[in-house]
């Protein structure tokens, strides 16, 4: 139920959760029922979140990508197909994710230990991902001006304290600006047409699936590293580029991604998310070494079972959502979610949000006007990570 609320308002998310659990956890000595709720609330986010996604177009670090297509296919009238894509994407990642735990931990943790040598490697592959997404544009030129430019607008913004009235990061508005509101304005002018609610056979692709679960592996291992990047990397195990696809992908390296931080924390003993953290401070954390699960392993067999309840309520809620939205004017409808995103954005970030919102709406409306993908716009979290690896050896 927590993570339905989080992932429904746009803003919320549940590393507030972490912070009013741990708090929790100081008062009331349920320290393991503290953290099954905030397991369970982690991945139902990764499910419930592509509804504000696709029908707001108000996105979060880690759906940021995913407004592109998901809110391409509201126009064609697919929103609800959209969004039972994305959710069964998640489930088949978690299903792959869990039957990959013992193989992963063999290869970071005893015997191989390879998680060492992937550490070190951490600032090179994220230099390749930038280099791939301005190389294989088709202005290179106009490519990487708006990577240096999102970059640089991030390298100012992410260090500043933006939590208003509630905690917040400055990555809010700026995605929001970057992603969320360019697709609005650029869409006001079309109209929103009966969304189609017949429940046909969803099918997707395994190698998209499997894609998106090895990017998010990959990104719960790097240090420094957020699930943002997962969804980055994703986009490069993409073989094709119809809409469904990168759906399929990108869902699932965010819910994978999630999952994977779970079984970093006793594979390497390695934090790398507020849910994570909050939860290695409640509960002992013992490392996975040897064939059998750890304790406490009921926290692996709540995300299944919670994955499985987070694909019918996303299904569910979706289909009321996209069943209703066709009754409200389009122009009405894209109003009402510019005032949600600048009500957010106030909300979490105050008046300094507000003014970030402003400047990366810019600049996302300055990629579509220079015609160049969308993604190179996610410079605004790759560029600082590169620099902050490489500026101390300069």
């Amino acid at each position: 139920f927590l993570g339905i609320i989080t992932g429904l308002i746009p803003g919320l998310h549940t590393n507030n959760l972490a912070i009013l659990f741990l708090f929790l956890s100081s008062l009331y000595p349920a320290n393991l029922f503290f953290c099954i709720l905030l397991v369970s609330a982690s991945i139902a986010h990764t499910f419930l979140n592509i509804i504000p996604s696709t029908f707001i177009g108000a996105p979060e670090e880690d759906t940021a990508l995913v407004i592109l297509p998901a809110h391409s296919m509201l126009l064609e009238g697919r929103g609800y197909e959209a969004v039972c894509i994305s959710a069964l994407a998640s489930l088949s990642a978690i299903v792959i994710s869990f039957f990959l735990l013992i193989p992963v931990k063999l290869i970071l943790g005893k015997p191989i230990n390879l998680y060492y040598a992937i550490e070190v490697l951490v600032p090179y592959i994220l230099l390749l991902i930038s280099m791939i997404l301005i190389f294989t544009s088709e202005n290179r030129l106009n490519a990487l001006f708006i990577f240096l430019l999102s970059g640089l607008f991030g390298f100012v913004i992410l260090n500043i304290d933006v939590s208003f009235l509630f905690p917040s990061s400055p990555l809010f508005p700026a995605l929001a600006g970057l992603f969320g509101v360019p697709a609005l304005v650029y869409s006001y002018k079309q109209i929103l047409p009966p969304q189609n609610l017949e429940e046909k056979s969803i099918t997707i692709k395994g190698k998209d699936v499997a894609g998106g679960v090895m990017a998010g592996g990959l990104v719960s291992i790097l240090p420094g590293v957020s699930s943002a990047v997962a969804t980055i990397l994703a986009l490069l195990f993409r073989k094709e580029k119809q809409k469904e696809n990168t759906i399929s992908i990108l869902s699932s390296a965010n819910t994978a991604t999630n999952f994977f931080v779970l079984a970093m924390l006793f594979i390497i003993l390695k934090a790398r998310s507020g849910f994570a953290i909050a939860i290695g401070n409640m509960v002992k954390i013992e490392k996975w070494d040897g064939l059998l699960f750890p304790y406490p392993f009921n926290l692996f067999l709540i995300a299944i079972i919670i994955s499985i309840i987070s694909y019918y309520s996303t299904k569910f809620i979706g289909r009321i959502v996209a069943k209703n939205i066709s009754e409200i004017s389009y122009s009405l409808l894209l109003k009402l979610s510019l005032a949600i995103i600048l009500a957010m954005v106030f909300i979490f970030a105050g008046p300094m949000g507000l003014f970030i919102l402003f400047i990366a709406s810019s600049i996302g409306i300055l990629c579509l006007r220079m015609k160049v993908r969308r993604s190179l716009c996610m410079g605004v979290l790759l560029l600082p990570l590169i620099l902050n690896y490489f500026l101390p050896f300069l």
